[in-house]
């Protein structure tokens, strides 16, 4: 089968941001169905367990396990959502989130009885206010890590080590990657238990980073790049009016991670690296080999995809799992891919095969 891209690889980067992941998996349904599916796959949090997923099963069955695994989560809406008015939708996700606090969510996160504050001594694989054991078998439903172990599709997920703080990146052409290693890019404290690998604890990799743009422009492969980068939390914003839109602005702004400026470094970066190169085929020498080793030529194309809040989006919408949100948000993702493909000039090829190019789709 031909290609309908010229690019060499096609990398998804999945951000983390809960009950937002549902527009991940429209933005991914969309660009499967297109004829980008994903040679790489990157994720943090919820952003790693859709990566996982599509990394789990064979093309055919993406989309398919994709939904069927947010239609097990879900909690069931109350009343008709044709009918919804905005204020009645705030209050229908108001009550969807706090069942989530109170309960939790099936199949992924259950209320642990015991109060965590009353355990004198224990380990960060105990202490939470949610169990994540479900977690664990839902994963094995619905990924097969017979076929992510077999690296056809490469997969990486961020986490970051307790004890030194490091973040870490498990890659499945490094290493065997099991259902702990998913659980371990996703345990956001103080919500989610610590997860044990070897003598080591992890956490969620977006409490450092939650957009790990580093690990591409680490690569240095001569590779035209395509990435689409799926963020689910707003990085401009209207003025807050309540006390609601301070809470939901405030965790807007935690969990952006400050990579705008962390995109300008490493677009300055990439273009040095360009010039470099360019400068050493005309008077490299063994002389200069370590600074000609800097340079190497790589066309990253970014095509970032910004996740826009409803009117009904309150602070919680992070862990507001309803089945009307689900399907609102996947539908958003659908339609934003839509409205790329429209513009065909944005998927081109960088001229010189060598340099760096962003470009955003918001809702």
């Amino acid at each position: 089968m031909i290609k309908p891209h010229p690019y060499d690889c096609i990398i998804y980067l999945l951000q983390g941001g809960g009950a937002l992941g549902a527009y991940q998996v429209g933005v991914c349904e969309n660009l499967i169905n297109n004829h980008y599916p994903p040679d790489w796959l990157i994720g943090t949090s919820i952003g790693g367990i859709n990566a996982a997923i599509i990394a789990g099963n064979e093309p055919d069955k993406r989309v398919e396990k994709l939904k069927a695994f947010w239609n097990k989560i879900a909690t069931p809406s109350f009343g008709n959502p044709l009918l919804f008015q905005d204020k009645w939708h705030r209050w229908q996700n108001l009550l969807s989130s706090e069942s989530a606090l109170l309960f939790g969510q099936q199949g992924f996160f259950k209320l642990r009885m015991a109060n965590p504050f009353l355990q004198e001594m224990s380990s960060p694989d105990n202490l939470s206010f949610y169990d994540t054991s479900e977690l664990k078998a839902t994963l094995e439903e619905f990924v097969d890590f017979d076929l992510i172990n077999q690296a056809k599709v490469r997969l990486t997920l961020s986490s970051v080590c307790v004890e030194d703080g490091i973040l870490v990146h498990f890659d499945n052409t490094e290493q065997k990657l099991g259902p702990e290693h998913i659980m371990a890019a996703s345990a956001l404290p103080p919500g989610f238990p610590a997860i044990k690998i070897g003598e080591r604890h992890y956490w969620d990799g977006g409490i450092s980073s939650n957009t790990p743009l580093k690990i591409i422009f680490e690569e240095k492969v001569p590779k035209k790049l395509l990435c689409f980068m799926v963020d689910l939390f707003s990085r401009t914003a209207d003025q807050p009016r309540t006390m609601m839109d301070v809470l939901k602005r405030k965790k807007d702004l935690e969990f952006v991670s400050q990579y705008q400026e962390i995109l300008k470094y490493f677009f300055e970066m990439h273009k040095l690296r360009h010039i470099i190169r360019t400068i050493s085929e005309e008077h490299a020498d063994k002389d200069c080999y370590d600074q000609v080793s800097l340079g190497h030529p790589c066309a990253l194309n970014i095509i970032r995809f910004q996740y826009v809040d409803s009117d009904a989006d309150l602070w919680t919408k992070d862990f507001e799992f309803s089945q009307h949100s689900i399907k609102q948000r996947q539908e958003k993702g659908r339609e934003d891919v839509k409205k790329l493909l429209e513009e065909p000039l944005t998927l081109r090829i960088i001229p010189d095969d060598s340099g760096f190019r962003l470009h955003d789709i918001r809702h």
